[in-house]
């Protein structure tokens, strides 16, 4: 069978659903293509539950509360955290009730169940409404199509960030912490907060300072212990933080000795055109795997190094284009 009749094949299957998640023919086989769509009730479940379980699970294959697709398709159609018409059997409910049977005994993580939260008022959707919503659901089916407007990039998290400027610039954790300790509990001590060091406030050893996990939150990072959500937008915050992260980190590579990351044995950092416009190629590759034209090179000489260099000193014009391929939308976006 060619690939054009395999085709013609399955778009009765592939049109079947509509953009809802709803059903257009009544066959059994569309039926199983579709997944069962989010009632205004299971959206209203979710937002009610969202203040308290975004913080850790806003992402991944548990990112149940990303958005109302991923609540109805990775929990509410999970027979194993959602059993439709038996709250009693229901996983979800014995997880805010305080009686998960599970890996975990409660959600969220911590001193106080859900359903506690809820009596104490700080919590705003009773138990009592997730039951009757459980009760009222009919068997649930997954859409095991993928999702053809689910986003095909996404910008790198903080973590992403911090690993790849540590090994593109040949930086490391001690380039920024020594090793402190604080009531006997291991912490990351900066060396100084103008080399602008970051840590997220769930590594350990914990960082002792807070401008570092400030600067993690910038570019978006989330935290567990503080019930905090990654943030994978471009925000302004973002784009300030990352330009000054940048800046200051091609700078301390620059001037680290014996590091080949930038400069490998054989290049020359002079302020020759064409050295310089040599780097800019291998620095091409090496931030954003694409190699640059010779139009590409000569603009980025001409608009970013030359404005930047002076006559006896090129370190600022080398950090210009350095934070250029940091800040670019290639390095950024995957």
């Amino acid at each position: 069978m060619n690939r054009f009749a395999l085709l013609l094949l399955t778009l009765p299957v592939a049109l079947a659903c509509g953009r809802d998640g709803t059903a257009s023919a009544p066959s059994t086989q569309s039926q199983k293509a579709c997944g069962t769509p989010a009632s205004s009730e299971t959206v209203r479940i979710m937002q009610g539950l969202k203040p308290h379980c975004e913080g850790c699970h806003s992402q991944g294959a548990r990112g149940y509360f990303a958005s109302v697709d991923a609540f109805q398709g990775l929990l509410v159609s999970d027979t194993r955290l959602v059993k439709a018409g038996s709250p009693d059997d229901s996983e979800l409910v014995r997880l805010l009730e305080g009686r998960g049977i599970a890996a975990f005994k409660q959600m969220p993580i911590g001193e106080k169940s859900y359903a506690q939260l809820v009596s104490e008022g700080t919590a705003t959707l009773p138990i009592a409404d997730v039951r009757a919503w459980i009760q009222g659901l009919t068997t649930q089916q997954r859409d095991a199509r993928p999702d053809p407007d689910a986003t095909r990039i996404t910008r790198m998290s903080a973590t992403q960030v911090q690993r790849a400027l540590y090994q593109q610039l040949g930086l490391t954790h001690d380039d920024f912490f020594i090793s402190a300790t604080e009531f006997g509990i291991p912490m990351a001590e900066p060396r100084n907060d103008d080399l602008y060091p970051m840590q997220p406030p769930d590594a350990v050893p914990a960082p002792r300072q807070l401008p570092t996990a400030e600067r993690f939150y910038g570019l978006g990072g989330g935290s567990v212990m503080n019930q905090t959500a990654q943030d994978r937008s471009t925000s302004p915050t973002f784009a300030l933080t990352l330009t000054q992260v940048s800046q200051r980190w091609c700078r301390l590579a620059l001037a680290k000795t014996g590091n080949t990351a930038l400069f490998p044995a054989g290049s020359q950092r002079t302020a020759d055109p064409a050295d310089v416009k040599a780097t800019l190629r291998r620095w091409s590759l090496h931030f954003l795997g694409e190699r640059f034209t010779d139009a590409q090179v000569d603009a980025l000489y001409t608009d970013v190094f030359v404005p930047l260099s002076t006559p006896t000193d090129t370190e600022p014009a080398y950090v210009g284009v350095c934070s250029y391929f940091i800040r670019h939308p290639h390095w950024i976006f995957y």
